[in-house]
């Protein structure tokens, strides 16, 4: 039964807590038990044949007697060392597949009845099991539960209908109730073949078992379809000849079928052994990556059911030792059962005693009923794989198709991932299990360069439409804005790998234009390979021919990126670009080295004289001198904090010499800057005006030389000098109605 796409996609959760045993949960354990089991028998029975069914039907037997002690096996070791401690293990229709196939390949082999004949193809085949269940827990002990989660689920989906159409493909002779060696090829002798009554016994056994859930789902509708096919079979019976019901299993052995496995380990390993594991091989991989998967989906979806979490490294080393033990045993390939558990759990399974009792329930079964299952009828056995091949066709695929007419924009991605599914079921069913395995690897990974590649540059924009936050004297402000151009700034967003760099490569070239500096802005780079560090190289080099300057905004020497670029291109990469933290101080510099280029200087070291300030505008010399004479001049070292986040707004400065950083740093690993300030300029008057805390720190980098005004001298001054003061508030309301302005260019810029 596949299991629900809704149920696998269900959020983790905490575990609960464990809980007890005690008389009740023991019998919500048995209760449960008993379901599973029931589930359990009837689902074997028909995959054991179905996996043996290459041998002929003298084997049929073996291969009933093989899925059950599977069941047992596998059901019993998972249970005990299961990271799911509520999941229920055994053959599976997606594993019983591929172990026909096994079987199917053995049996074909040159010389077969020279080595031993069925017998030696049946011992390959289990210990190829045995070496899948080898691989399987080694998947677990190296922890590779999450990655193989990775898978994309289109892929899976494709080889889940693929194995379902397999399924189906295989039974048709056994509805039809025509004889094991049957050959399409004389498909006009079909009529002759056909077993009437059969096909009759077979199509009421399906409708019974899908019709059995719509009327109670306390009684699961495999069980009540192979007991009322069974019934009408002998009903039928004693008014018609045996012929014309199909043939039944035939003789079952009375012991556990491991003959064959001692027999191949007692053998020589002579080099055409060796040829036919090397055959063995791909399915053998395939086996152990398709059981893997099985039971981690299984597990996934058990835990939405439960509100717990599994353990996937515990449960693949547990999947795996099953599979080893089955295969000692006699037994078929197995993988964690959804179906049957969340039956179980139904029924009042809540422990890990459950799969236990479930386990020791079908080897009672098998025990007291392996006479009597030489009896069932192979048109009902055929039946009840088609309702669980029907039951395999992936539902989510399902899903998707309803979902075409109503996906709007969306239907492409839709018909896209649709196409993925029919490719890889269409490779399983026309060619075979490993090259369906291959291509579906194949196509995961076109899925993935393809999703990755998406465009880099999340967009681009010169040096007039941002600037840094360095405020500058008019001069300087007025050529940045009319040279804006030279400065290009790219954003990148996504990682920068093989798919991507040289698409990377060539759109800056394009960009990039007439522009002297060119920043990548990597705060959004996602990761990088080692092509892409190349490329990257190889375009700085570029720059450098072209008389261009790269910058690398977001990165430094230290973080990992940085580090990453030095280890696969060497330190030699610094010296054709520079790092900066921020983009920020990336457009600082390059604003620097435009205004350099054009001999445009500022001020350097020198003092700015008190007129020049741009809250003195418009002011006598009379006004001039009173306004000085109530400010306080302070020379101060490089790192004193003018002011504190969190302070008391009780005065406003003058930068007249130096520059002063504003920044946020409270609560954050590192600080924001919001802004450098140079000569010439006020700050902290906003929190003076409005009598409130300052909303940042301000920090001089240098030495710095401030005129400082406290709010009792500001309020002297309006007292004595109320013309004076209106004139200062203007010239306040207009900085500070230009710094809006720059905010506003900021937020247009990141928004």
């Amino acid at each position: 039964m596949e299991v629900d796409v809704a149920e696998t996609l269900a959020p983790s959760v905490p575990a609960p807590p464990r809980r007890r045993i005690d008389a009740a949960t023991v019998r919500g354990d048995l209760a449960g038990a008993l379901v599973a089991a029931v589930i359990t028998l009837s689902e074997s029975v028909p995959l054991g044949l179905m996996a043996f069914a290459a041998l002929g039907a003298s084997y049929a037997g073996l291969g009933v007697i093989a899925g059950l002690y599977g069941a047992v096996a596998a059901g019993l070791v998972a249970a005990l060392l299961g990271g799911a401690p509520r999941m229920i293990s055994g053959p599976r229709a997606s594993v019983a597949v591929i172990m026909a196939s096994m079987v199917a390949t053995a049996a074909a082999a040159p010389d077969l009845e020279q080595n031993g004949g069925a017998t030696t193809a049946i011992a390959l085949a289990l210990f190829g099991v045995f070496l899948a269940g080898l691989l399987e827990a080694l998947f677990g002990m190296a922890r590779l539960g999450r990655v193989i989660k990775f898978i994309p689920y289109p892929v899976i989906a494709g080889f889940m209908n693929g194995v379902a159409i397999l399924l189906l493909v295989s039974q048709i002779r056994g509805l039809l109730g025509l004889p094991e060696h049957f050959a399409w090829s004389e498909w006009r002798g079909i009529s002759a073949g056909v077993s009437p009554w059969g096909v009759i016994v077979a199509g009421a056994t399906m409708i019974i078992a899908a019709v059995a859930p719509m009327l109670s789902r306390m009684v699961p509708g495999l069980l009540v379809g192979l007991i009322g096919g069974i019934a009408l079979h002998y009903v039928l019976s004693f008014f018609v000849d045996a012929a014309s019901l199909g043939p039944v299993i035939g003789t079952i052995p009375p012991a556990v079928p491991n003959f064959a496995l001692e027999r191949f380990l007692a053998a020589t390993w002579d080099p055409w052994v060796i040829e036919r594991l090397v055959e063995l091989a791909p399915s053998i991989a395939i086996l152990a990556g398709i059981a893997a998967i099985d039971s981690l989906m299984g597990a996934a979806a058990l835990d939405g059911l439960v509100a717990g979490r599994h353990n996937s490294n515990r449960e693949l080393l547990a999947q795996g030792i099953s599979n080893m033990a089955s295969a000692a045993m006699g037994g078929l390939a197995s993988s964690g059962a959804v179906g049957r558990s969340a039956a179980s759990l139904k029924a009042g399974g809540l422990t890990r005693l459950c799969p236990i009792f479930s386990a020791i329930m079908v080897l009672v079964g098998t025990l007291a009923a392996g006479p009597w299952l030489g009896y069932l009828p192979r048109s009902v056995l055929a039946a009840i794989l088609t309702v669980v091949a029907l039951g395999l066709m992936d539902s989510w695929t399902r899903e998707m198709i309803s979902r075409l007419r109503i996906a709007g924009p969306f239907r492409r991605a839709i018909l896209g991932n649709l196409a993925i599914v029919i490719a890889v079921a269409g490779v399983t069913v026309a060619v075979n299990l490993i090259t369906a395995v291959i291509a579906g690897v194949l196509i995961a990974m076109v899925m993935f360069v393809r999703d990755m590649s998406k465009p880099i540059v999340r967009r681009h924009y010169d040096g007039a439409a941002r600037r840094s936050l360095k405020v500058r004297e008019r001069a300087e402000a007025e050529y940045l804005s009319a040279h804006g151009h030279e400065i290009v700034v790219v954003e990148l967003d996504g990682p920068l790998f093989f798919g991507t760099a040289d698409a990377l490569f060539n759109e800056v070239e394009r960009i990039s234009g007439p522009a002297r500096v060119v920043i990548l802005d990597c705060g959004r780079l996602a990761d990088m390979d080692a092509t892409g560090v190349r490329l990257l190289l190889q375009l700085f080099q570029r720059m450098i021919a072209a008389d261009k300057t790269a910058l690398l905004a977001h990165m430094t020497e230290a973080d990992l990126n940085g580090k990453f670029l030095a280890a696969i291109a060497g330190e030699r990469i610094f010296t054709v670009c520079r790092l900066f933290a921020d983009t920020d101080a990336a457009l600082e510099w390059a604003e620097d080295k435009v205004l350099a280029n054009a001999g445009i200087a500022g001020r350097g070291d020198a003092e700015v004289d008190f007129s020049q300030f741009s809250l003195a505008g418009g002011l006598s010399d009379a006004e001039l001198t009173a306004f000085a004479g109530l400010t306080q001049r302070r020379e101060l070292p490089a790192g004193t904090m003018l002011f504190r986040e969190g302070d008391s707004g009780a005065s406003f400065f003058m930068l007249a010499k130096g520059t002063v950083t504003i920044r946020l740093i409270s609560g954050r690993r590192s600080p924001i800057r919001l802004a450098n300030l140079i000569p010439g300029v006020i700050f902290g008057e906003m929190a003076m005006l409005e009598g409130e805390r300052r909303s940042a720190d301000a920090i001089a980098d240098c030495v710095v030389v401030v005129y400082e005004m406290s709010k009792t001298d500001f309020t002297a001054l309006i007292e004595m000098h109320p013309a004076l003061a209106a004139k200062l508030v203007a010239n306040m309301a207009r900085e500070i109605a230009a710094r809006l302005r720059v905010t506003n260019n900021e937020l247009r810029m990141i928004s």
